[in-house]
């Protein structure tokens, strides 16, 4: 979702920013300068942020203080809309033996060799060890930013450390039940067939 403070849509599978609201119809999230396109969320991408609403559709959330618009598929505010982001499932993904990221996330190194944890879905790990661009994006360094072909440049995310195995889903301080939890910041959310999901 890389958005703070991220609310969960109905459809439990995306996500908007703080402000905004889910219009799934057309795939956005809307705010008051208008709607961006969606942007769906890898499974289990997390990102640090506050309390997210879960949309009725199980598959989607959305920022506090926005609604979920699934006809239009984006979180409505006052007077516009921003794209939703598709609600993760919890879950980790294998660096190696002994260290994981969660679901959604691409293990990067980090400057002292261990195992670091980038919150986009086959990301381009940066050789700054510290840094990460979505995919079809390179890391430019000068600028601090990541690049793609034709000049788009967009904000690059800043790794986490990998965490023990196994320790993914129940380590997080938001617990879903006995038996689930997500990571601090995000929101639980049903996901359509009943499991938990963690908004961002």
């Amino acid at each position: 979702c890389l958005c703070p403070q991220a609310v969960c849509c109905s459809d439990r599978q995306h996500c908007c920013p703080q402000g905004t609201t889910c219009d799934l119809a057309h795939s956005t999230c809307t705010s008051l300068g208008g709607s961006t396109a969606l942007a769906a969320l890898p499974t289990g991408e997390t990102t640090p942020g506050d309390r997210a609403v879960c949309c009725s559709d199980r598959q989607h959330c959305c920022p506090q203080g926005t609604t979920c618009d699934l006809a239009h598929s984006t979180c409505t505010s006052l007077g516009g809309s921003t794209a939703l982001a598709a609600l993760p499932t919890a879950g980790e993904i294998k660096c190696d033996e002994e260290t994981s990221c969660p679901d959604g996330n691409t293990c990067c190194r980090l400057s002292l060799g261990t195992w670091g944890c980038c919150p986009l879905e086959q990301a381009v790990c940066c050789p700054d060890h510290v840094h990460c661009c979505p995919q079809g994006y390179t890391c430019d360094p000068e600028g601090g930013s990541c690049l793609q072909e034709g000049g788009t440049r967009r904000p690059w995310v800043r790794k986490t450390p990998a965490l023990p195995r196994g320790t993914q889903v129940t380590s997080g301080s938001v617990k879903c039940d006995d038996e689930t939890s997500c990571p601090d910041g995000n929101t639980c959310c049903r996901l359509s067939l009943g499991t938990w999901g963690c908004c961002p």
